[in-house]
């Protein structure tokens, strides 16, 4: 509902201004200061997210005429990975330059191209592109979240069915570094498929490279249905986990703390863009990140402190980020286990539990139960599912996935360094996935599991 209010941006600019000079002239009154700098906090992020509405004069949507099928010529180059679906390769493109007919203009701005059949193009590449443009299609359901506000949120207002007929300049743009993660990133999804089944290779890559195109869909919608399709995306665990096998791998050599933490944060950064930067990943990164840092100034690590940071930092590159599910459902779990858990597990004295066998797994239920009552209305508002048996799920399918992630990663190390114990990690790879696939399958029978919301 808030994106769809509609207040002049020079109104919200001006009661912003209002209240920073309200807060600094009362900055020794400590409540009236902290209630005036909320409020400027509050409608300095509406003003960035009115001015992140408002297209550059120069945007290629304004040199568009959705009302006539014309042909348009669009010079730019690959801003995403192009990807093969339904024998169509679609990727994001960063526009330069368009014309129609013998009009030509600079300009900027994404759209998304798609093209027939499987084309062999790369993330940075300098092409020109021929074909019709339109508008993202929109929901005929008022109450469903439609593909157009979804693409509009990325930035995206114009969707290119492009001829195959494509002009290859020969030109890279773009983050050298992103052409490396994504270099990287076709390597690890060549030494999965070479040796895991297809549908676990399909599973190990969405948990290891956030890439879900293949993962089969009854699958797919299983994991919805118990609430754990959290485990098929690259979110903070991973990250988390990657981290711990970098700095123990420096470790290992010898380096110092120091440089431990230095030479963790671009990896971290090199890998948040190898899986495609996504919402969860990013959060995750900037949080490593931050705690890193906290080292370095001698002040002890906040997760307050550092989910805001990571906030701020998403919303203030893309502030249209704030209606993402990704974002919401990332940041609602992190914050409900930060600010639940403790007081949960407080409220039940479970440290008073002596018996180390049966005090793990409660309060491994009780981080479970608090991620699913944090995000138990957002799921129930976007998915219309309710799922008791998610806090079930999370307890046996988390530690399970965890060990499928393990072995993923050390499938890919070790078949770069001793490729004659690949079959082996990749048989134990098959057999955890078959037991998430089954596991999942059993849960879903039991009663109550889940039901659908009208």
């Amino acid at each position: 509902m808030a994106g769809k209010i509609k207040i002049p941006f020079l109104g919200i600019y001006c009661s912003a201004v209002i209240f920073l000079i309200l807060s600094l002239l009362s900055f020794k009154k400590s409540l009236s200061f902290e209630i005036f700098l909320f409020c400027f906090i509050f409608l300095l992020g509406a003003v960035g997210l009115k001015n992140s509405q408002i297209l550059p004069l120069c945007h290629i949507a304004k040199y568009i005429s959705y009302k006539n099928n014309y042909t348009y010529l669009v010079r730019g180059y690959i801003d995403s990975e192009p990807t093969l679906k339904n024998n169509k390769t679609s990727f994001m493109f960063k526009t330069r330059e368009i014309q129609c007919g013998n009009l030509k203009h600079n300009c900027c701005g994404r759209i998304l191209v798609y093209i027939k059949g499987k084309q062999y193009l790369n993330y940075a590449e300098e092409l020109i592109l021929r074909g019709n443009l339109h508008r993202p299609f929109g929901s005929r359901n008022p109450k469903q979240k439609s593909y157009r506000n979804y693409l509009y949120n990325q930035g995206i207002f114009s969707i290119m069915s492009a001829k195959s007929s494509v002009v290859r300049l020969n030109k890279y743009r773009g983050l050298i570094l992103k052409r490396s993660a994504l270099w990287l990133k076709n390597k690890i999804e060549g030494i999965i498929s070479k040796h895991a089944s297809p549908v676990a290779a399909s599973i190990l890559e969405a948990m290891i490279l956030g890439e879900k195109r293949n993962i089969p869909v009854l699958v797919y919608n299983s994991m919805i249905k118990s609430g754990t399709v959290h485990i098929l995306v690259v979110s903070g665990f991973n990250v988390g986990l990657v981290a711990f096998i970098i700095i123990i791998s420096l470790k290992l050599v010898r380096l110092s703390r120091n440089m431990r933490f230095v030479l963790s944060v671009p990896l971290l950064i090199l890998y948040c863009l190898m899986t495609g930067a996504s919402n969860p990943v990013v959060r995750a990164t900037v949080m490593a990140v931050v705690f890193m840092s906290a080292y370095f100034v001698k002040r002890e690590p906040d997760i307050y402190n550092s989910c805001a940071v990571a906030m701020l930092f998403i919303l203030g590159i893309n502030p249209r980020q704030l209606f993402d599910i990704g974002f919401q459902l990332s940041f609602a779990s992190v914050i409900s286990i930060v600010y639940l858990y403790p007081r949960i597990k407080s409220l039940l004295r479970t440290d008073y539990l002596k018996i180390e066998i049966v005090r793990r797994p409660i309060e491994a239920c009780l981080v479970s139960f608090s991620a699913w009552l944090g995000t138990m209305g957002l799921v129930a508002y976007y998915f219309k599912i309710f799922s008791p048996v998610t806090v079930l799920a999370n307890l046996f399918i988390v530690p399970l996935a965890t060990l499928i992630t393990l072995c993923g990663f050390s499938l890919v190390i070790i078949d770069l360094t001793f490729p004659i114990l690949s079959p082996f990690f990749a048989y134990s790879s098959n057999l955890a996935v078959l037991l998430l696939i089954k596991l999942n399958a059993f849960l879903l029978k039991l009663p109550a599991a889940y039901f659908y919301l009208s």
